[in-house]
């Protein structure tokens, strides 16, 4: 266990430094396109490297808040019920479904990825290889699997009454 902590902790402080590199990358760059169209200055090629940061910055979002638990959800289900069981047993559920279409999803990236690769394709201005921007999809998508499986691993652990520290962290009583 202290080895899969080490590893979580190794891969949250990779994300959370891809997240502060490429969100301030972004906006300095959106600022300095808008800076020289005020000073009619043309920086060609602007928006194509702008782009390519912005996959990494919005895909290793999707991740952290994967990874947090901290995405966008419609979960109902605390409105309806308060039993722990009832709770736990929707959790492995949701959690399964979600880890068998992020194994397929991530499947689905890694033959894009590999497609990319064999293709050599190149960025319009730049000649950036474009699979610099598909990478942090596939990223992303086993992320999201790894979390998946820690999330469904948590549910079947407070199912079993195991463990309740999984259903206190996301609220529940």
């Amino acid at each position: 266990m202290k080895v899969l902590k080490k590893i979580d902790g190794a891969l949250e402080w990779i994300q959370d430094w891809i997240l502060v590199i490429t969100g301030t990358a972004v906006g300095l760059m959106i600022l300095v396109n808008a800076l020289f169209r005020i000073i009619k200055v043309d920086w060609f090629g602007s928006e194509e490297l702008t782009l390519f940061v912005a996959f990494w910055l919005y895909f290793m979002g999707a991740a952290c808040a994967s990874r947090d638990d901290t995405h966008i959800s419609a979960d109902m289900v605390s409105l309806f019920t308060a039993n722990p069981k009832i709770r736990a047993i929707i959790d492995v559920i949701k959690n399964t479904i979600g880890t068998a279409m992020s194994a397929v999803f991530t499947v689905w990236c890694f033959k894009y990825v590999s497609w990319q690769a064999q293709l050599g394709a190149k960025s319009s201005v730049y000649k950036l290889p474009v699979i610099i921007a598909t990478i942090p999809i596939l990223i992303c998508f086993a992320l999201w699997a790894l979390y998946l499986i820690r999330d469904l691993v948590k549910a079947l652990s407070v199912l079993v009454g195991k463990d309740n520290s999984a259903e206190i962290e996301k609220g529940g009583e």
